[in-house]
């Protein structure tokens, strides 16, 4: 429990999670944020959207790995807010980062259940106690497989089931999303658990700023020895696009997937949507990643709930351009950042849904931490002392390809909205037109040189 206003430590850097215990301060306030090990109710979401509304602002955010974060806090406020949620008795998740997907479990797609080996590493971590000892924002996936993608989260240790020959393995891949991770070797299942702890010990002893990208082939054959078998299991493609609109997730059994728009929305709106959600019938929901919400039923109460969905507002099926955004909470909700992001992200989302077409990510950070997307996206505006610094196919806080003044920046991106509009070639899509464009050329239509 947070004892005293100063023992709040102040959002300076990313790194470091602003946990219910330890609010951090942001723009608008201090900043906490919890996750979830199982589902909750739709009545017990709806608690957390009052207490949201009690004790913050009354913003609540989905972030891309599936927590919910209350905003607007004050010293005391943050105090009674964690005395009050754990009030609730919500699974909530303690100590280190050990991700599953949400449908774990109960994807009939998926190749493993991912939760048993989630399960053991968690209980001897929290034994050893090294969430005390390893960096703040050190995380475990253990992805199963299924329909829902987790390729695309940060993970210091991945383990992603594969079938081979008739057997489950589980490929070891160590720093950043899957696709720039690097590739260690395969684990038998029951090795698993055991090998994810060596590996933590290990990061461990090299201090709290140790990674997993730190360790490399070597390093990691010396710790796990003879239980990392030789190989490597090809990528398969992986659609790692937000889960929206109705699947299937078993027999008879059904889920709903919804976003707020640009990841944040009133506490009254999504308390409203629950309300709904729970006359209709829904039995549980869950956060999740990419900034959504799960929420499971049967087939035609789902059906219904996606109906109401639609009218309030947030994200419910692909094609919505609002979905092809990452952008962070920006000025004035964040003391770091330069410029409003979530107005340039409304403008963009409006005005260049061509644009937007689903094809790449389009990444508006506040300043150079890129909070909302890490890894490198296609096109990255962060704000900066001097201006709107651009990127391409880089991250906030690159040396940036150029910088705009703030107010040049909504001209620039409906300027490159109209160049795509006008010179895509058939079947095209906005992806693979601004590649064919190449940095140069962008460059300078974003800066409109004549």
């Amino acid at each position: 429990m947070v004892a005293a206003a100063e023992t709040v430590q102040p959002f300076g850097r990313r790194g470091v999670c602003p946990a219910l215990s330890g609010p951090m301060r942001t723009g608008d306030g201090f900043l906490s944020r919890i996750a979830f090990e199982a589902d909750i109710s739709p009545r017990e979401m709806v608690a957390l959207c009052h207490l949201a509304e009690r004790h913050g602002n009354g913003l609540i955010d989905i972030t891309a790995r599936g927590g919910v974060q209350f905003r607007g806090l004050t010293p005391d406020s943050a105090i009674a807010l964690e005395k009050e949620v754990l009030a609730l008795d919500l699974p909530l998740r303690h100590g280190l980062a050990i991700e599953t997907s949400p449908l774990a479990g109960r994807d009939d797609t998926e190749i493993a259940d991912a939760r048993p080996l989630a399960a053991a590493i968690r209980r001897e971590a929290g034994r050893l106690r090294l969430h005390e000892k390893l960096a703040a924002k050190m995380s475990v996936v253990i992805d199963g497989g299924g329909r829902l993608s987790l390729d695309g989260l940060l993970a210091d240790i991945r383990l992603k089931a594969a079938s081979l020959g008739g057997r489950t393995l589980w490929q070891l891949m160590l720093g950043g999303p899957q696709p720039k991770a690097l590739r260690a070797g395969l684990i038998e299942t029951h090795a698993a658990p055991d090998i994810v702890v060596s590996l933590l010990v290990h990061l461990a002893a090299q201090g709290p700023l140790a990674r997993g990208r730190d360790l490399d082939v070597a390093a990691t054959r010396s710790i796990c020895g003879d239980r990392l078998l030789a190989g490597e299991i090809a990528d398969e493609l992986t659609d790692t696009s937000l889960p929206l609109g109705l699947m299937t997730t078993g027999e008879d059994r059904f889920a709903v997937g919804i976003a707020p728009a640009f990841g944040q929305l009133p506490a009254s709106d999504l308390a409203k949507l629950c309300e709904q959600a729970d006359a209709l019938g829904i039995e549980t929901l869950r956060p999740s990643p990419n900034h959504s919400l799960l929420l499971f039923g049967p087939s035609t109460v789902c059906r219904d709930l996606l109906a109401v969905a639609g009218e309030t507002g947030v994200i419910t099926a692909f094609g919505d351009a609002r979905s092809s955004v990452a952008v962070c909470s920006g000025a004035p909700r964040c003391g770091s950042a330069f410029f409003a992001t979530h107005e340039l992200a409304a403008f963009a989302a409006e005005e260049c849904p061509s644009l937007l077409d689903g094809s790449f990510t389009l990444h508006i950070s506040g300043c150079g931490k890129g909070c909302a997307h890490p890894g490198p996206a296609l096109l990255t505006f962060s704000g900066t002392a001097e201006g709107l610094a651009f990127s391409i196919s880089g991250r906030a806080g690159d040396a940036p390809n150029g910088i705009l003044p703030f107010q040049h920046c909504r001209t620039a991106l409906s300027r490159l909205a109209r160049l795509y509009e006008k010179e895509h070639k058939p079947g095209e899509n906005a992806a693979t037109f601004l590649v064919r464009l190449g940095t140069g050329v962008i460059g300078a239509a974003l800066r409109q040189d004549d």
